[in-house]
């Protein structure tokens, strides 16, 4: 599971939230979703290249085709924290692409 201040990042950062957590925002809430691993992963799409395991911590990263290089790698105390960094890191690449 992740915490809360890294659902709320995602939150802001655009993170599609739940059916619960937008009727608790509607009504005035305070409330982020706490998205699953196949969640985050899924949300990823394309830019999930795979997830592992080093002594302290999980490591999620891109694997770019093109180059056939894995990068973008990001660490978490949980596989679901290494991969919401990721989707992060690609989603500020996004948006940085479409604002050009």
């Amino acid at each position: 599971m992740i915490s809360y201040e890294l659902a709320r990042k995602l939150k802001d950062a655009g993170f599609p939230q739940s059916e619960l957590a937008r009727a608790q925002q509607l009504a005035g809430y305070e409330y982020v979703s706490l998205p699953t691993l196949s969640t985050l992963i899924e949300v990823c799409g394309e830019g999930f290249g795979a997830l592992g395991r080093e002594p302290d911590c999980w490591v999620a990263c891109e694997y770019v085709a093109e180059g056939g290089e894995w990068n973008n790698a990001h660490e978490g105390k949980t596989p679901e924290d290494a991969v919401a960094r990721l989707w992060l890191s690609l989603n500020q690449t996004a948006a940085a692409g479409n604002a050009s």
